[in-house]
């Protein structure tokens, strides 16, 4: 019987009903569970995506060591906050912690997915602007004659490939950050706002 239904047949047999926290923690764990397990999945998928991410920083080192060495530094940064998100998320326990305490432990994790997105942003600009001034020359050294480098050096060629590169970026990090984390944070916020809406009534 959903949340609901459960509260119709309470207020239809007009009685004031002692809920036991018990029971409450399970209605949490059953409403909650699937998008908080996809939570953590997420996590582990990327943390588990940072080794390639590795192996292309090498590569990036290779092409030039400015962004080279900037996109390691992101990687290794990447992997500390990743693990940190993974066992803060691991620490949450549904079915015994109450719900004050799950409530605030979700707000304070859509607040981690605040400040990955804010410093992940700028992180990404710090990476593009070299790579595109020196990494993607560079690749394209064989290519590129004398005159085409000194087209893309100019500096209007350059900020337009810089936008394009950081604006695409973004929306497709927005996308991603809404369906993996946004739209299941907020499920599991909705279903701790049913568990207090029923003990109101």
């Amino acid at each position: 019987m959903d949340l609901d239904n459960l509260k119709k047949t309470w207020q239809q047999a007009e009685i004031n009903p002692t809920i036991d926290e018990q029971k409450i923690r399970k209605m949490l764990d059953n409403k909650g569970q699937g998008a908080f397990e996809k939570l953590i999945k997420y996590d582990k998928l990327y943390l588990w995506l940072l080794i390639p991410c590795a192996l292309a920083g090498v590569f990036f080192f290779y092409m030039h060591y400015i962004p080279g060495s900037i996109y390691i530094a992101l990687v290794v940064i990447g992997f500390f906050w990743y693990r940190y998100k993974l066992r803060f998320l691991k620490a949450i326990n549904l079915s015994e912690m109450n719900i004050l305490e799950v409530s605030k432990r979700v707000i304070k994790y859509k607040k981690f997915i605040k400040y990955e997105i804010l410093f992940g942003s700028v992180g990404a600009v710090v990476f593009f602007v070299p790579y595109i001034y020196y990494g993607i020359p560079e690749m394209m050294q064989d290519v590129l004659n004398d005159s085409d480098m000194a087209i893309y050096r100019d500096t209007s060629v350059f900020l337009v490939t810089l936008a394009i590169v950081i604006v695409v970026t973004f929306l497709i990090s927005f996308i991603l950050y809404k369906v993996m984390y946004f739209d299941n944070i907020k499920q599991i916020q909705k279903s701790i706002k049913e568990i207090e809406d029923l003990e109101r009534d």
